[in-house]
């Protein structure tokens, strides 16, 4: 049970409509963003993602210009996964450490690793450890996993990462650079050709541009900051969580690879409930997909790159 269970109430639905009734009940949504449906938003417009996008990281509104806020009624609804961003804006929100825990440098350091983690090395970081001990914690998709996110975020925030526990997640991190390159299964080309992973190229040097082609990858960690190295467009699907979630490092490659609106033009032509920012989005919330769902995704996508489609209002042409 959560030691904070008893100071925050944090609802957790996949339902769009569940999300709105708990908004309109007076439950503060934190980044609830639905696919095409939208984002779910109360007074804060506690998200950045989708039609939301052009708005600041949750984390850096919440640690600012609204601290405390929700203190006197900390109630939330959310969805998807306890990431630092949401996790860290709950905590801010609810006033459920003093501010002067919350140093800039770490609320911005979790928005830029939110947002855009590649080329990003949280080992060499102010902070980062920190971080990295938070994004290191197994926390199941849920209630329970934002609740005992919360209460990881609160004591790294009150009692900080005993030096001790330093050196151990620094080697964690070493183990899941290694994991996430033995995660490849595919790259893609949009010709049709595909390599067997154990068959591919070594990654680009970090700065370099990798080929045009699609990578699916199995993913038992994260890894997007070293699967962009072999492609522009990554699909991962998730053995734990069984999701599939896709997108390239930033703006720019997405408009390159999928015209105006990046990983926004191709989401309704995935199907129903597909959605996220112009960089990184996934599958319907709620929905368990396989590997083989998540390679068609990928040989979709390897077939739309080079052909922009920008931004479409059109019927999806498939759903999972």
């Amino acid at each position: 049970m959560s030691r904070l269970a008893n100071r925050v109430e944090v609802f957790y639905t996949d339902s769009y409509s569940d999300a709105c009734r708990l908004r309109d009940a007076g439950y503060e949504p934190i980044e609830c963003a639905f696919g095409g449906y939208g984002s779910v938003l109360g007074p804060l417009a506690m998200d950045h993602h989708g039609t939301e996008s052009h708005r600041s990281g949750v984390a850096i509104r919440a640690c600012g210009e609204f601290f405390g806020q929700r203190k006197e009624d900390p109630r939330f609804v959310v969805t998807g996964t306890p990431d630092a961003d949401a996790v860290l804006a709950i905590v801010a929100l609810a006033g459920l450490v003093d501010r002067s825990c919350i140093s800039d440098t770490f609320y911005t350091l979790v928005d830029r690793y939110d947002r855009d983690p590649i080329g990003m090395d949280l080992t060499r970081e102010p902070l980062g450890t920190a971080l990295l001990a938070f994004n290191q914690t197994q926390l199941p998709r849920g209630q329970e996993g934002f609740l005992l996110g919360i209460d990881k975020m609160v004591e790294l925030l009150t009692v900080g990462l005993p030096a001790e526990k330093v050196r151990n997640v620094l080697g964690m991190e070493k183990s899941r650079q290694q994991q996430a390159k033995k995660a490849l299964v595919l790259l893609i080309y949009p010709d049709g050709t595909q390599i067997l992973g154990e068959m591919a190229d070594s990654p680009v040097q970090p700065g370099e541009t990798p080929p045009k082609r699609v990578a699916l990858v199995k993913g038992s960690v994260w890894g997007f900051d070293l699967w962009y190295r072999w492609a522009p467009v990554v699909v991962s699907w998730s053995s734990r969580l069984r999701k599939i979630t896709v997108g390239c490092p930033n703006l720019q490659v997405a408009t390159e690879c999928f015209g105006q609106g990046g990983l926004m033009a191709i989401y309704p032509r995935l199907g129903i409930g597909w959605g996220g920012r112009e960089t990184v989005g996934g599958s319907p919330r709620g929905v368990s997909v396989t590997l083989h769902d998540a390679q068609q995704t990928a040989l979709e996508l390897a077939q739309l790159l080079g052909q922009p489609t920008g931004l479409s209002d059109g019927e999806p042409r498939r759903t999972l």
